[in-house]
């Protein structure tokens, strides 16, 4: 929100977010009054953000919700569940599973609206984590063995719809324009040339997570099956090792001139590979973003810097090298904060930390 006041955009402004994840760029245009469509790869993000951005009829919500409510107390025994991936067996046992299945099954035989299914389904979703074994750790799952009974999850599941229906009732939104986020590759984005004038985003840090693996169980429960999860696996940034896109052609892209001293400190050459890999994803976006924006647009990247080896890679400058090369101007690098190392790595190469900057282009006139 602050990018957005000190850039003065307002509602006759279009702001882009090519990895709009949680949604939160799309919030704060939406606080600000100006219009913002959101991109992602992951169809858990784009359900989330559209559902956090959407504005509602609380008397619609209700209405639905006193549906729902009959439906779930209606629902007399649990079916078995088939055709689900053994992770999510495994990751809800005990009934777990039947119960989130019974209410997603409930939710959609509501009548109404894309985005009113979507609030109930959300809803459910971000429970998962309070009952599955398998937990989120850094870029990975973790099988913990413990989360919360069966017999719970139709309490916490009214909890959580009478908590969101309450942030409903005391918003305040008076706000007209579009917040939309749809599915699409940061590397091909689906808009025509010229179409906004400013960019706020946050690219995937090299730092290896996979966020396919570490919402596995949220994108197999809603979504998509083991292949199809797999297959935005292989496609995603690459930041993470498993990735192995297929990208647009790379006319005209020449590593950052340091690139290449820092990859031969890495001795995991799948981390070689990866690193090599980031900064030619990167290169690709920013030319999609120079193509979409307007001359004059204004693009703020959030990236962190990353070490391997006691070695760092500075993701920042990298990045607006890049940016320098395809015809943006970089006017500022701002560190906004520092991260600690990994745990493995502190542990042999000591604490030192890496920032995470802002790295702050204009398109020329």
């Amino acid at each position: 929100r602050a990018l957005i006041d000190e850039w003065g955009l307002s509602s006759s402004d279009r702001l882009l977010d090519p990895f709009v994840g949680a949604g939160t760029t799309l919030l704060a245009s939406k606080e600000a009054n100006v219009p913002a469509q959101g991109y992602d790869i992951s169809p858990l993000a784009v359900v989330a953000t559209n559902t956090k951005a959407a504005t509602y009829r609380l008397d619609q919500l209700e209405k639905q919700w006193a549906k729902l409510k009959a439906m779930l107390c209606a629902t007399a025994r649990l079916e078995a569940v088939d055709g689900y991936p053994a992770l999510l067996h495994r990751a809800l046992p005990d009934g777990r599973l039947e119960v989130f299945h019974a209410i997603a099954k409930c939710i959609g035989q509501l009548v109404c609206m894309a985005t009113v299914r979507n609030f109930f389904r959300l809803a459910l979703i971000s429970l998962i984590p309070r009952f599955s074994h398998a937990i989120a750790n850094g870029g990975w799952l973790r099988w913990s063995y413990q989360g919360e009974p069966a017999d719970l999850v139709l309490e916490r599941y009214t909890r959580q719809v009478e908590m969101m229906l309450e942030d409903v009732r005391s918003s305040s939104e008076a706000n007209q324009g579009e917040w939309r986020a749809s599915i699409a590759d940061a590397r091909r984005l689906p808009a025509g040339a010229g179409e906004f004038s400013a960019v706020v985003t946050s690219p995937p840090y090299p730092n290896r997570h996979d966020y396919t693996r570490v919402f596995g169980v949220e994108l197999m429960f809603a979504f998509l099956n083991w292949e199809d999860v797999r297959a935005i696996r292989y496609q995603s940034f690459h930041s993470h090792p498993e990735a192995r896109p297929s990208r647009p052609p790379l006319d005209g892209y020449v590593p950052p001139k340091e690139l290449r001293s820092c990859i031969e400190m890495v001795m995991d050459r799948r981390l070689r590979r990866m690193l090599r890999g980031y900064f030619a994803d990167m290169y690709l976006c920013l030319q999609e973003m120079k193509r979409v924006c307007r001359e004059g647009a204004r693009l703020a990247l959030v990236v962190g810097n990353v070490q391997y080896n006691g070695e760092p890679v500075m993701v920042d400058e990298f990045t607006a090298e890049l940016g320098d090369r395809i015809g943006f101007a970089c006017r500022e690098i701002r560190a906004v904060r520092w991260r600690g190392n990994s745990a493995q790595q502190m542990g042999k190469y000591g604490r030192r930390g890496s920032r995470e900057s802002i790295v702050v282009f204009e398109k020329g006139r």
